[in-house]
């Protein structure tokens, strides 16, 4: 029977068009076992009654998973209880940890199995979009399904099953080398926190003169891809907050009184 590893992965749909798609996803999440479904700043219908048909019908026996489905206004809501997030897309941006999805499952089951309270999830984004730059800035790792080249892009659906059935193979199989010291956990902070300490930095980068016009946006970019890269842990991060804390207590004490 799978173990709770399986209850402690989400699957998000960030703004999905068509709630055809959403059921479809929503019976592949059931074919490999996860349960766990949340829709990220969701679209509106004229018809309240037309997306709960639609994706319903294409569910067929997952309509459980539509009923226990989440909603959340906003992308930083959806993603806030979770630990490891691995956005998708078929163009990663330069720098980025690009992963297959058969490293990317390995990636987040060993991360489940080394800290019981560790949560992650699997993002994906609208379908003819995909997720922006700033979007994949949040996650700590992206799957790539290596597809043909001539057209890279899966249906949402499709590509959530090949995620979902790698993930059920590596949840399944046996932990191997990947399993951590039960005893002493690399317990990773949630999403939340890390998005507060994001701000605090740019915050103290502010203070010290370091975050320039235009480039602002992009050298923030940067650095949350320099720490998604390190997968920092609790620790690491109050360790962070304690650097920046000072940085902000020494740049404003080295300011002179206004007036």
């Amino acid at each position: 029977m799978p173990d709770d590893s399986f209850t402690r992965t989400a699957f998000i749909l960030l703004r999905p068009k068509s709630p055809g798609n959403v059921g479809s996803a929503a019976r592949a999440m059931k074919n490999m076992g996860f349960h766990h479904l949340v829709l990220a700043d969701p679209m509106s219908y004229e018809d309240p009654a037309y997306f709960d048909t639609e994706a319903r019908r294409m569910a067929w026996n997952a309509a459980d998973i539509l009923q226990e489905m989440r909603l959340s206004p906003t992308l930083e809501d959806a993603l806030a209880p979770y630990s490891f997030v691995l956005g998708t897309t078929s163009v990663p941006p330069p720098g980025a940890r690009a992963l297959p999805p058969e490293a990317a499952a390995r990636e987040v089951a060993a991360l489940l199995r080394s800290d019981p309270s560790a949560r992650a999830a699997l993002l994906f984004g609208q379908e003819d979009i995909g997720l922006t730059r700033d979007q994949l800035a949040r996650c700590q790792a992206i799957g790539v399904i290596p597809s043909a080249s001539a057209y890279p892009s899966l249906n949402l659906a499709q590509a959530l099953l090949v995620f979902a059935y790698e993930l059920r193979r590596e949840l399944l199989g046996p932990a191997g080398g990947g399993a951590a010291d039960p005893s002493s956990p690399d317990i990773r902070p949630p999403q939340a926190r890390l998005e507060s300490f994001y701000a605090r930095l740019e915050e103290a980068l502010e203070e010290i003169a370091f975050l320039q016009g235009s480039s602002r946006d992009h050298m923030m970019r940067e650095l949350r891809r320099l720490f998604n890269r390190t997968l920092l842990t609790d620790r690491e991060l109050a360790m962070m907050e304690g650097i920046v804390h000072q940085v902000m207590w020494a740049a404003r004490r080295a300011k002179p009184p206004r007036g």
